[in-house]
């Protein structure tokens, strides 16, 4: 027996050395595929902005296309884009912060059903948020304002600053919500219960203590709303136009979509989106490495304490007022619109279904439906497959090469979308390949953008895996290939499959990038919409994004529900 177990071992480690030698190709190939993947895309962005002629056209070198940087008003568009990034934060991280308290801190009725509402707004997209809104408040005919003047309110004008600040605001505040609810879970209540004791007030425990644990999550939200608003154009052009503002956001989609066309000095106003979200990047890592708070044996303890008094109600009401205004108003009136033969505040002109026979005949809009599937659900299959590799790079490779993926992976979200977007078109256009002008280019932009969010799921699904298990199965005499198949895939596939369906939603509700380069007569369905909200088709338009949002409610739910029944095998 003694001399099986020693002898044991030996030919497991010669198949380990073989296969450690012939796997090289496995690893180093997907970790190469980041290369024209996210890195040449911004090398070619940077190329552009020095060529005299349009992507796929012989030029020359230029630097012409920076007058760009001090003519058609630049200055209002920074300023503008400043404006809109710092006051949407600034909200986000203050309604966001609130509802976090409210529902961890303050014993709110109803606590978990609230906390599956905030969550709501995230699955719609902002800009179909924004034309629901434009419907609620339009100055002459809105639902909302009607009412108001019926009972002697003053009326609100949604197409202003208040109007896209707002709506922008709305939908970045479930991203504030997930970075700061589990920050707050957990960190133990002791703490807190220590600080009162010692005489502070419940604002001075929540200024001295709470805020200092939870400055990283407060610093990574505000990076997220941050690059996400910078890049936001839709909510914008839908409510802004008619108030005569304009970002540099839309003014890219401007110079790259509607005539006349100008790449070059799109691609300079797109190098500028880049170098202000790289800096609101360094920033927040500075400010999270000055953080030097820890807590000890913290507990993810989401029970509120017993006793309810006056903020409890202070909390419910808040989250009753978020849900109205988030969830429950806008997706009533795109409803109504859908059933509606015209728009009536009055209800007046009946109801009917066809608006959606209108819609499904309307030129693309089931090609859009088609498209929007299959490139979306290509992409969280893409990008998890993908992360499954690359995580393992990450964590147990290392080195070299395991940090080269880990920043190459994570630098897409520095990145605005439709920056990005601008890039491949000029790495793309005149290649052999044939990729510019197919759906295909959506799918490469969504795996590119879309791969962080994967990523970080895979990688922690890989962290918390002990190698221990890894190193049985190979000492047993299992091949690496065999290992990965039977242990390490089904131990974190669960994690795999979280960040799929982050994946499936955001490819779902991506605009910025599809608007770019999405192909004529191959639209997507936010591209879809954003025609129907130009030509003013509102009848195909409230029909298109009722089913948009049941679409992307539907997928997700689906994705969540086949990951907890895998988790239960």
């Amino acid at each position: 027996m003694l001399i099986s177990t020693l002898d044991g071992p030996r030919r497991p480690v010669a198949r380990t050395r073989f296969a450690t030698w012939i796997s090289r190709p496995i690893v180093y190939i997907p970790a190469l595929i980041l290369i024209p993947l996210i890195i040449l895309p911004m090398l070619f962005l940077l190329y552009g902005t020095f060529q005299s002629a349009p992507p796929g056209q012989h030029g020359s070198w230029t630097g012409q296309n920076y007058d760009v940087l001090w003519t058609g008003g630049f200055l209002t568009l920074v300023m503008n884009s400043l404006i809109l990034v710092a006051s949407s934060t600034a909200i986000a991280l203050v309604v966001g912060g609130a509802l976090a308290l409210a529902l961890t801190r303050w014993n709110v009725p109803a606590a978990r059903f609230f906390d599956s509402v905030t969550l709501i707004p995230a699955y719609i997209p902002a800009f179909v948020g924004a034309i629901a809104w434009s419907f609620l408040l339009s100055p002459t005919s809105g639902y909302l304002n009607t009412a108001f003047k019926a009972i002697g309110l003053p009326t609100v004008n949604i197409y202003s600053w208040f109007g896209v600040i707002g709506v922008t605001s709305l939908y970045s505040i479930p991203l504030v919500y997930l970075y700061l609810r589990p920050a707050l879970l957990s960190v133990d209540r002791s703490l807190e219960e220590a600080g009162r004791m010692l005489g502070a007030g419940q604002a001075k425990v929540t200024r001295t203590i709470l805020f200092p644990l939870i400055r990283p999550a407060i610093f990574s939200a505000a990076l997220v709303v941050f690059v996400h608003t910078l890049s936001e154009f839709a909510v914008v052009g839908v409510l802004g136009v008619q108030a005569h503002i304009n970002v540099i956001s839309l003014r890219i989609v401007q110079l790259t979509t509607s005539g006349p066309v100008d790449p070059g000095r799109a691609a300079v106003l797109g190098v500028v989106l880049a170098a202000v979200s790289i800096f609101g990047l360094t920033v927040v890592v500075r400010g999270v490495g000055k953080n030097s708070f820890v807590t000890i044996g913290a507990r993810h303890n989401a029970d509120a304490p017993s006793n309810r008094g006056a903020a409890s109600y202070l909390g419910l009401v808040l989250c009753i007022v978020y849900a109205l205004v988030t969830v429950v108003l806008p997706v009533a009136v795109l409803v109504i619109g859908s059933l509606q033969p015209y728009l009536s505040t009055t209800f007046s002109s009946g109801w009917t279904f066809n608006n959606y026979v209108l819609m499904a005949n309307y030129p693309g809009a089931l090609t859009s439906i088609g498209n929007s599937l299959m490139l979306s659900v290509l992409a969280a299959v893409g990008c998890a497959l993908f992360s499954l590799i690359l995580a393992y790079i990450v964590v147990r490779r290392r080195g070299r090469l395991g940090a080269f993926v880990n920043y190459v992976s994570s630098a897409p979200l520095a990145v605005p979308h439709m920056v990005f977007a601008v890039a491949l078109i000029w790495m793309w256009v005149g290649t052999p390949f044939g990729l510019y002008g197919t759906k295909w280019i959506l799918l490469v932009a969504y795996i590119a953008l879309l791969l962080p969010y994967s990523m970080r799921a895979a990688v922690t699904a890989f962290q918390q895996l002990d190698p221990v298990l890894e190193e049985a199965g190979r000492m047993s005499g299992a091949s690496r290939a065999r290992v990965g198949l039977r242990i390490i895939t089904p131990l974190v596939l669960p994690g795999v499959i979280a960040g799929g369906t982050i994946v499936l939603y955001h490819a779902m509700q991506e605009i910025s990038a599809s608007l770019i380069l999405y192909s004529a007569g191959q639209p997507v369905i936010p591209v879809a919409i954003w025609g129907l909200v130009s030509n003013g088709q509102y009848a195909q338009l409230f029909a298109l994004s009722v089913v948009y949002v049941a679409m992307i409610f539907a997928l997700v739910a689906g994705v969540g529900w086949f990951g907890r029944r895998f988790a239960r095998l």
